[in-house]
């Protein structure tokens, strides 16, 4: 579990910052697309697209973490 959490806050530190801001905002406090957005001063279509491609880069990350010729992953 530790681990995992580890993991993550590695991935979050590896996003540009506005995708850190998005993320957190959107997961750890549970805020809405128009909470989000009022405060971003976007549109709550474009709070859903960014959070979808915020996801996608921290997928990207972790997927290349676990890559066999990453030297970075763990054996």
């Amino acid at each position: 579990m530790l681990e995992d959490a580890l993991t993550v806050h590695e991935a979050l530190a590896a996003v540009p910052e506005h995708c850190r801001e998005i993320l957190d905002r959107f997961f750890a406090r549970d805020e809405s697309y128009r909470t989000i957005g009022d405060a971003l001063e976007l549109p709550a279509g474009t709070i859903a697209s960014r959070i979808s491609r915020c996801l996608a880069r921290l997928r990207d990350f972790l997927e290349g973490r676990n890559q066999p010729d990453n030297p970075s992953s763990p054996r």
